[in-house]
């Protein structure tokens, strides 16, 4: 098949949400954009309008390739396809703030921030966002996708706990379908930071109490919630007995006054976390 047969076929498995499918296509379709010089920008293949339009199609390809591992939990594919969207996203003849059409850059790269926040990858987010800062082509105040992560991160790092709730947890203030795929990571994300600043902070804590702060409903059994805390937050030190759980730690002061501060907010909005429940 000819690389516009290929990749008609493509759009149209993609549009039916056929993605395991459009995976095994791009395979040879990349081979043809190989053969086409169109795989990487390059100074040599920008020169002419037509030229440029093409890249503009196989950066297409590409943002269809990332979605679609994205979407099927291949997340080591969704990498790879964010790489070679790179030089895209970077050549202004391509891409631009003035021309976005036909293209999910921003989303894509909102996603791939999101991967790195959910897998505890602080230091490559930051990398990534002064990439973009540094980037005259994006508008991280005003772009609906680069702004979601950003003010993740953000809120993340100052303790807004009861804000990374509410933005993870209503579905109006997600930008589109596909970041739901990150949700559950994120908010368990958001639970084990909780739980570490918890043990650092306090002696002992009710039950009732933990169950707020890391946003789990009251009317859970606690034999169920002690289950969860052992299999999916490392609390192998804390011990429950009559309704209190007990942390069994040994910091220093310091480490306890700076829990302290970072768990501070989650504190103060105790009651108002099980009214959002």
């Amino acid at each position: 098949m000819s690389l516009q047969k290929l990749t008609a076929e493509l759009y149209k498995l993609f549009d039916s949400q056929e993605y395991e499918q459009s995976l095994k296509l791009l395979a040879p379709i990349k081979i043809e954009l190989i053969k086409h010089n169109l795989l990487i920008p390059l100074p040599s293949n920008t020169l002419t309008k037509d030229q440029v339009n093409d890249l503009k199609i196989a950066q297409r390809i590409l943002e269809i390739g990332a979605l679609a591992s994205l979407l099927t939990n291949n997340y080591q594919s969704f990498e790879n396809y964010f790489a070679q969207l790179r030089p895209f996203y970077a050549t202004a003849q391509i891409y631009s703030k003035q021309e976005k059409l036909n293209t999910d850059a921003t989303k894509i790269i909102s996603l791939y921030l999101l991967y790195l926040l959910s897998q505890g990858l602080i230091s490559k987010f930051h990398i990534e966002l002064e990439t973009i800062y540094n980037s005259s082509h994006y508008d991280t105040e005003k772009d609906k996708y680069l702004s979601f992560p950003i003010n993740l991160e953000r809120n993340l790092m100052e303790g807004n706990y009861i804000k990374i709730w509410k933005l993870l947890k209503e579905e109006k203030n997600l930008p589109c379908k596909e970041y739901t795929h990150f949700i559950d990571t994120l908010i368990n994300a958001l639970r084990f930071e909780i739980s570490k600043s918890l043990e650092k902070t306090y002696d002992s804590i009710p039950i009732s109490n933990c169950k707020n702060l890391l946003y789990f409903p009251q009317e859970q059994s606690d034999s169920v919630f002690e289950t969860i805390l052992k299999e999916q937050f490392e609390v192998d030190n804390w011990k429950i007995e009559g309704g209190v759980i007990y942390f069994n730690r040994n910091e220093s002061n310091g480490d306890q006054a700076e829990a302290s501060s970072t768990v501070f907010n989650a504190l103060n909005y105790a009651e108002q976390i099980e009214s959002i429940i």
